[in-house]
């Protein structure tokens, strides 16, 4: 997968062209996971004949960590250097948790960029209750104790159901994460800078009140047993962008895109075939 340099970093991302001057879908992360999170979606936007962007933010992954701090407008910055280096002038924009995060925060300040929007298990007001998990998290990861990470992170994002069917979900997760990160010592340092980016903007209702602005076609998915960014959440954004639509994904958690992908599937084929 190649690299481009792009504003101060080595950015890491995947596109798949269909067509010179097709419509594009971007694809954005959660914020501890890689571009391959969205590989049960991309199929649904081939079938479409749409071009199609994945990328790992600044810190992420394979994307270069520099140094912080850094803010979600950076990420918006980085975004739109990238669409401009692939010649991509505007894009449907798919978003989960942290990166449905970006993708309202990219709405509101290039809204002529932006076709559609698809938000996943996010908000745009972190809470008291979910800014402490988060908390948790960059303590681990500040210490850069990989395991304790994800052993206070992996119980919050899946529902319990999924976690019942599924007991060594989360051993299994441990174990392909030791293997990724070996090759990532900078893992750690680029999940710190990612979790304070978010503060305070997602935090003081700042974005929140932005989304009043957005004027695109907007799907606001929910999952039911969501403990991080509840449906109370999606519906505060559904509220607030004129017209938007919400569904909701009963007996699911937040990870949604990887514990329900036939029903984010069906939801994001009805959306992409209405917006095009």
């Amino acid at each position: 997968m190649p690299h481009l340099e792009i504003n101060g970093f080595r950015c890491h991302y995947e596109y798949h062209e269909h067509s010179a001057g097709a419509p594009c879908v971007i694809f954005l992360n959660g914020i501890m996971s890689a571009l391959e999170s969205w590989t049960g979606q991309v199929p649904v936007a081939k079938k479409l004949d749409l071009n199609i962007l994945q990328f790992e933010y600044r810190g992420q992954w394979r994307s270069q960590v520099t140094p912080g701090p850094y803010r979600m407008q950076t990420h918006v910055d980085d975004l739109a250097a990238l669409m401009d280096a692939l010649g991509i002038a505007r894009a449907h924009f798919v978003g989960t948790s942290y990166g449905g995060m970006t993708a309202m925060k990219f709405a509101c300040t290039h809204p002529a960029r932006v076709q559609s929007l698809m938000l996943i298990t996010t908000t745009a007001l972190i809470r008291p209750l979910p800014r402490q998990i988060l908390a948790t998290w960059q303590r681990a990861a500040e210490q850069n104790r990989i395991e304790e990470l994800l052993l206070s992170a992996l119980p919050d994002l899946y529902s319990e159901a999924c976690l019942v069917a599924r007991p060594t979900l989360i051993s299994d997760r441990l174990a392909s994460f030791r293997e990724v990160v070996k090759e990532l010592p900078d893992f750690c340092r680029g999940q710190v800078e990612l979790l304070q980016a978010q503060f305070p903007e997602v935090s003081d209702g700042q974005l929140l009140e932005k989304l009043a602005g957005v004027r695109c076609p907007t799907l606001v998915l929910a999952a039911e047993q969501d403990r991080l960014y509840p449906p109370t959440d999606s519906a505060a954004i559904a509220a607030r962008i004129p017209g938007a639509e919400m569904m909701t994904i009963a007996g699911a958690g937040h990870a949604l895109v990887a514990e329900r992908p036939q029903a984010v599937n069906l939801a994001l084929a009805g959306h992409l075939s209405a917006v095009r």
